[in-house]
């Protein structure tokens, strides 16, 4: 990317990651995550920390589960989205609005921001 000139990255991961850890509900923390995608979690923790090391500016999107519900446009964005106990949500179309925003935007330039409804 910084031999190619790419202005910014805006890359998806997922809530539960870094200092999200926690924040996708109870079923998600205790047994989704160490269960059943263990290893792409790993392999979202190692990407994030690959991307952070480098000098192109990003942002790193953290959503909640993903749905094909539509888009509401309304949705909670930043560093404290989630939840401990219940599991949260949003559709593909909020992300994908979000993650466009992102490329005009330096709200959240070099941070990770979850987003979830």
């Amino acid at each position: 990317m910084e031999t190619h000139a790419v202005p910014r990255l805006v890359c998806e991961t997922s809530l539960g990651i870094g200092d999200s850890a926690g924040r996708m509900g109870l079923y998600y923390t205790l047994f989704v995550i160490p269960v059943i995608l263990p290893f792409y979690f790993w392999d979202k923790t190692r990407q994030e920390r690959i991307i952070a090391a480098g000098n192109v500016e990003w942002v790193i999107v953290r959503p909640g589960v993903l749905t094909n519900l539509g888009k509401r446009g309304r949705l909670r964005q930043g560093r404290h989205v989630g939840g401990f106990l219940l599991t949260v949500r949003i559709s593909r179309a909020d992300v994908a609005d979000f993650m466009l925003n992102q490329l005009a935007s330096d709200t959240y330039l070099r941070t990770a921001p979850g987003v979830c409804w």
